[in-house]
């Protein structure tokens, strides 16, 4: 959740500026209304503006932005609600709930799933706990488990405000249980903590990684020092008192919701194709929750009005205040982490909330305490993360707007440019499985000097450049957005913050897994492959004539570079058919194809010794005994290349 899809989902998962874009298409219509407004306030305008909290043709606003992204990122479903001083000021569904049964969205019963938004839950109900006496956020989080530790990897313990922050300091992990899809194969909240705890790769508090697991954890913790099972505590807790009838953690839908069940389509074929339901179950207090806009507005307005909505109240105006207190910033210039909620200042307003992703939904919800203002907005199909992205920033551009001041360059940056150039990789990564190899295709962030006093940041969206403007404090030349870079006990610049990530930090990648070692090398090493069959069928009628020891170095040349053709070739074919099963489940056939990795191996050994026996015993020509001696060398990259993304042999069990 969060950016757990993907990778794709990571995919995931990042707020873009591309609001003014998209709003060309509404502008014309806005404007137009604003200069046949503006000559005369009517008493109904006037009216209109009390009704929609003073944001003038809101109505008209949010219709125009929504159905354009429809149009154009083909989304099968939205819906939004817009909280103020208080009272829900807009809320409304568009398009269609169930494409199939001819359903239409609706604010007040379309239930959608909201990802990681379903933290906001988690971390309420932590802190309730923590008013309560029943969590102290400074203990060991050992002390609140049961049936299992986490290892003692690093001197310090990981404790509820790391968790809260995201910076425990796990690695990240998901194929093979996060997503399910079927109800029988459900592995309780508590079996799966134990069952799939991350790595430690990083002492607590040391960098923020985005962490599906703390999560759960958290709500598991939630569990066992309540007494009552996590989805039922929300309910008690959460849910009842702010009258939040049509949501639920509960996988799959109570009964009483399934009407309301907003499908997730895939276009196939050229057609809208419905989705089964995603099951988080196991990572239930993660991202399991499934709501309505308005219900999600009651949430909103509870927290804008620290705990309190109407006669009920679920925190304590002052445990509701700490909440919503930064607790971690890599960088005090940046936004950072709250108790769970994330910081985001949008045309100077500070914003504190939380998105959400799933394969099917993308989410978002912020809330600002100043203007006591919120938003939630959810997106079905998969290509809604860009449109989830823009909404917010697209209101505040139009009600709060804050022209983009130009900035010059120092004139001397170019001296200094060099010490930020490189490659960044996010901490949120697998180090211990073979999910590991998914950094592979992950380019990461590439900082390059541009020779104009500028950097080039590339990775996240499109190329764009950025201009110093404080000590190791970076912004976007034509936007808003900046970045900070972080330096290690030397001096020597390590690390890469940007301001609307705070949970998630980039340090130097390893030279092994920059762009050549990572792309170019194998490609150059399967090229040579393909040359050993094709110098094969060039010189096949030689063949008769060599000595065995010759025609054995052959064989063997040819099952190595078979070997690897043939698994990479398979790979290829079981990711593309199984995709996002493997999130569910790990197939056989998938395991069955790793025994090709430890074939290659062992074939790898026999041609590096037929290598150095060619050069010793002189077998054929010197330019053949060259390109043989290339061919072991190709093996033995790929064999040490296999080895460290963990794809030899079965590790992801």
């Amino acid at each position: 959740m969060g950016g757990q899809n993907g990778s794709e989902d990571m995919k995931h998962k990042f707020k873009t500026i591309c609001a003014a874009a998209l709003m060309a298409f509404a502008a014309p219509v806005l404007h137009a209304q604003d200069e046949d407004m503006s000559a005369v306030e009517t008493p109904a305008v006037v009216e209109q503006e009390q009704a929609f909290g003073g944001y003038k043709d809101l109505d008209t606003f949010m219709d125009s932005m929504v159905e354009t992204q429809r149009k154009l990122l083909d989304i099968s479903a939205i819906t939004v609600s817009v909280v103020k001083d208080g009272k829900v000021i807009f809320a409304k569904g568009y398009g269609m709930q169930d494409i199939d049964k001819g359903i239409p969205t609706s604010a007040d019963t379309s239930t959608f799933r909201i990802g990681s938004t379903s933290k906001l839950f988690t971390w309420t109900s932590v802190m309730q706990q923590v008013e309560r006496g029943n969590i102290d956020l400074d203990a060991d989080v050992n002390t609140y488990l049961k049936t299992f530790q986490i290892p003692a990897t690093f001197k310090e313990p990981i404790t509820m405000r790391h968790i809260l922050t995201h910076t425990a300091g796990f690695e990240d992990g998901a194929l093979g249980y996060l997503i399910n899809y079927d109800p029988t194969h459900i592995m309780s909240l508590q079996e799966a903590m134990a069952t799939y705890i991350p790595k430690r790769v990083n002492k607590p508090g040391a960098y923020a990684s985005y962490s599906n697991y703390a999560t759960a954890l958290a709500g598991l913790i939630v569990q066992n020092v309540s007494g009552v099972p996590f989805n039922e505590y929300v309910k008690q807790n959460i849910l009842d008192p702010l009258g939040m009838q049509h949501t639920t953690f509960d996988e799959p839908l109570p009964e009483e919701l399934q009407g309301g069940r907003t499908v997730g389509y895939k276009r196939e074929m050229g057609a809208e194709v419905g989705q089964p339901f995603e099951l988080i179950t196991s990572f239930g207090p993660a991202g399991a929750v499934s709501s309505t806009a308005t219900d999600m507005a009651k949430f909103m307005m509870a927290h804008l009005q620290n705990g309190r909505l109407g006669d009920a109240r679920i925190l304590k105006e002052e445990t509701a205040k700490e909440m919503h207190s930064v607790l971690f910033q890599a960088d005090k210039r940046l936004p950072g982490m709250l108790h769970g909620f994330y910081e985001e200042y949008l045309n100077g307003h500070r914003l504190i909330g939380h998105g959400g992703d799933t394969f099917q939904f993308h989410t978002n919800m912020l809330i600002d305490k100043d203007e006591q203002l919120g938003i939630f907005t959810s997106y079905a199909t998969q290509t809604g993360s860009k449109g989830r992205n823009e909404l917010i920033p697209t209101f505040y551009d139009h009600y709060y707007p804050e022209p983009v001041e130009a900035i010059t360059p120092p004139a001397d940056f170019n001296e200094r440019a060099g010490e930020y150039a490189g490659q960044y990789q996010f901490w949120r990564q697998n180090f211990s499985t073979i999910e590991r190899a998914g950094g592979i295709l992950s380019g990461g962030i590439t900082v390059a000097p541009t020779g104009k006093n500028t950097l080039m940041i590339a990775g996240l969206t499109e190329p764009r450049q950025y201009v110093e403007i404080g000590k190791d404090l970076f912004r976007q030349v034509d936007g808003k957005t900046t970045l900070a870079f972080g330096r290690d006990a030397n001096g020597n610049v390590q690390d890469l913050y940007f301001d609307f990530l705070p949970f998630m930090a980039l340090s130097r990648s390893p030279a092994f897994e920059s762009s050549f070692f990572k792309m170019l090398m194998p490609g150059l090493c399967l090229l040579v492959f393909l040359s050993v069959f094709t110098g094969w069928l060039y010189r096949r009628k030689e063949y008769k004539t060599m000595v065995s020891g010759e025609r054995t170095a052959i064989r063997l040349s040819m099952g190595v570079a078979g070997t690897y053709l043939l698994y990479l070739i398979f790979l290829g074919l079981i990711v593309s058919s199984y995709g996002m099963e493997m999130y569910e489940h790990m197939p056989t056939i998938f395991g069955v194809n790793q025994v090709l990795t430890v074939v290659a191996l062992l074939l790898t050994l026999a041609v590096i010794w037929y290598a150095i026996k060619a050069w010793r015993e002189g077998f054929w020509r010197k330019g053949r005994r060259v390109h043989y001696s290339v061919v072991a060398f190709a093996a033995a990259f790929m064999s040490f290349y296999f080895y460290y993304w963990n794809i030899l042999g079965w590790q992801y069990y």
